[in-house]
């Protein structure tokens, strides 16, 4: 592909991809940059996925646990302890 099947005549755009001095980068070598800088965004991004669920993992399972130990400590304090029974000495 050449960098004038990109020009549009009378647009400003033109300039983007043709530089007259010679010193114009390639579009297929840009194409290329941009493809590995969003391949690069892409790893980062699935790695940082990733730890966020560890983190979401890890919240989760203690609240869990608090869960389960608010539950066993409620229970706990709803039964009468012995020493708070009614006992009938007659």
């Amino acid at each position: 592909m050449s960098s004038q099947a990109y020009a549009i005549e009378g647009s400003s755009y033109t300039s983007a991809f043709h530089d007259p001095s010679g010193a114009e980068e390639s579009i297929s070598e840009r194409v290329a940059a941009l493809t590995r800088e969003i391949e690069e965004m892409r790893r980062v991004q699935s790695r940082e996925i990733e730890e966020m669920r560890k983190v979401q993992n890890k919240m989760q399972a203690e609240l869990q646990s608090y869960r389960v130990e608010n539950q066993r400590k409620n229970a706990q304090e709803e039964q009468p302890s012995p020493d708070s029974e009614d006992t009938t000495e007659d």
